[in-house]
């Protein structure tokens, strides 16, 4: 499969759990963007079955307690975006986790 998140190296991964796993945005809007991506491949977050959403939420839960501790932000945004008209880029679903300062 030629998909970009399906794709990615093993040393690239920040954090992870049996379904999901996070990294850092290739292209960042700031200093700590994380992806959080599901393992398996599901087009978008609700593509994805009820197991692979809660694992996505409860890596978000834990990237948010990383970035607290690695870069201090004053607060997030978190953004899904589904579907090319809603500005998803990459049709495997992720979560994106901003810092912002």
């Amino acid at each position: 499969m030629d998909c970009a998140f399906c794709n990615i190296s093993k040393d690239k991964i920040i954090l992870q759990n049996k379904l999901a796993f996070a990294v850092h945005d290739k292209y960042p809007q700031s200093k700590g963007h994380l992806l959080i991506i599901p393992s398996s491949h599901c087009e978008n977050f609700f593509a994805c079955g009820e197991d692979e959403q809660k694992a996505m939420i409860e890596l978000l839960n834990e990237a948010k307690n990383f970035s607290d501790r690695q870069l201090n932000p004053s607060g997030y945004k978190i953004n899904i975006n589904t579907g090319k008209s809603a500005g998803q880029i990459i049709m495997h679903a992720h979560i994106h986790l901003i810092p912002c300062y």
